[in-house]
């Protein structure tokens, strides 16, 4: 089963959205991502979080429309993030789209972008989107379509680097490590109709981005 999570950052556009919810078994609206929730005139079919941030037009709506509602304490150890995350996980999905997730918060940006480590310690296939960007963590292989337009880049997040294979690439590698820290993945080009990224060894943020 398929799942979107709507944050509160940066939403992307309000039409893909739309588009993203067609595609998905069931949507859950975090907090302030229940307000993109209703400009884009979706019904998520839950909303979780502290509920500090929700319009009270849009706490209006979702009593009229007895959408449930999973209340959590403003102070608390967890974000409305990763607490979304965390009951997506334990209903049993198995591939997660996020939206909402980057904004002018860097802290939350870089928190929300690690919460695809846990979904991928526990078999979840999860992306984050948002306007001009696609993220993933991949420890395996990953294939992508040419865009024209966009760059991808391999980012380790292991502290030993990754060892990887690219091809279909404007720049391949061949079973090469890249050190933690180390730029030489950024900007690269798919120059094929598809590029394969093999990672062996490691794990890697892939971000497919546009200027």
């Amino acid at each position: 089963m398929k799942a979107l999570v709507i944050l509160s950052g940066k939403i992307i556009d309000i039409n893909r959205l739309r588009e993203l919810k067609k595609e998905v078994d069931f949507v859950l609206s975090a907090d302030g991502g229940t307000n993109h929730c209703f400009k884009a005139s979706l019904k998520p079919d839950l909303v979780v979080g502290d509920l500090d941030s929700i319009s009270e037009e849009v706490i209006q709506q979702i009593e009229e429309n007895k959408i449930p509602v999973e209340k959590f304490p403003v102070k608390k150890d967890k974000t409305d993030s990763e607490i979304s995350i965390d009951y997506i996980i334990d209903k049993g999905f198995k591939d997660i789209t996020i939206v909402g997730a980057t904004g002018n918060r860097l802290d939350h940006t870089l928190a929300n972008i690690l919460l695809l480590k846990k979904l991928k310690e526990r078999g979840i296939n999860g992306r984050i989107i948002d306007d001009d960007n696609v993220i993933y963590l991949v420890e395996d292989e990953l294939i992508l379509k040419n865009i024209p337009g966009y760059y991808v880049s391999v980012i380790p997040i292991t502290n030993t680097g990754i060892v990887v294979t690219l091809k279909g690439f404007e720049y391949e590698l061949e079973n090469t490590r890249v050190q933690f820290g180390s730029t030489l993945g950024i900007s690269n080009r798919i120059v094929k109709d598809k590029g394969f990224i093999r990672i062996y060894e490691g794990q890697s943020l892939v971000i497919i981005s546009r200027d």
